[in-house]
């Protein structure tokens, strides 16, 4: 019992994690999609009234908000299944699974309480700034991501591994008297 609610709350960690970086890609690249497209008649209308460029700098910033709520969101909630499978690896006495979800759940705590809030604040400080010449806080707002992303992809690699860990534990037997 213990192993499928580890199983079933990984999995959805891991799933959660692919949704959340396949949502924050796809709310700016959609951006692109419905000012140059024609799309429903009235909102291009709308953008071709607007000066050039206005109509997609307010979406991006639309678009930045809502990946800044929902990467908070996503941190707190991932501290959450962190905390729990730990908790039961713990009881498990399981090594593997400790170094792991702990692996995972330090993972967490660096993007929760470090780079997610200075990618927010990095992000909020170029809202609206013309991108030509690049503002120097570019650089660093992009090396905040860059490091974010490679510990997600880090943290991704390793609950797979805590998968593999979870599957290959002996099947636990059902208690006396119960079948």
């Amino acid at each position: 019992m213990n192993r499928g609610i580890m199983a079933l709350i990984l999995g959805g960690w891991l799933l959660g994690t692919i949704l959340v970086a396949g949502m924050a890609a796809e709310n700016f690249w959609m951006i692109d999609r419905l000012v140059g497209s024609e799309g429903h008649p009235s909102f291009h209308e709308k953008v071709v009234a607007l000066p050039p460029g206005e109509a997609r700098e307010m979406l991006r910033y639309l678009s930045s908000e809502l990946n800044r709520f929902w990467f908070q969101i996503w941190g707190w909630a991932e501290a959450g299944f962190g905390v729990a499978l730990l908790a039961m690896a713990a009881r498990l006495r399981h090594r593997k699974l400790l170094i792991g979800f702990a692996l995972m759940l330090a993972v967490v705590a660096v993007t929760n309480f470090y780079l997610t809030p200075r990618i927010i604040e990095a992000g909020r400080a170029l809202d609206f700034v013309p991108r030509e010449p690049p503002p120097p806080s570019l650089a660093e707002f992009g090396r905040l991501h860059a490091a974010y992303s490679i510990l997600d992809l880090a943290k991704l690699l390793v609950g797979f591994w805590m998968a593999v860990v979870l599957s290959r534990l002996p099947a636990e037997s059902p208690k006396e008297g119960l079948r």
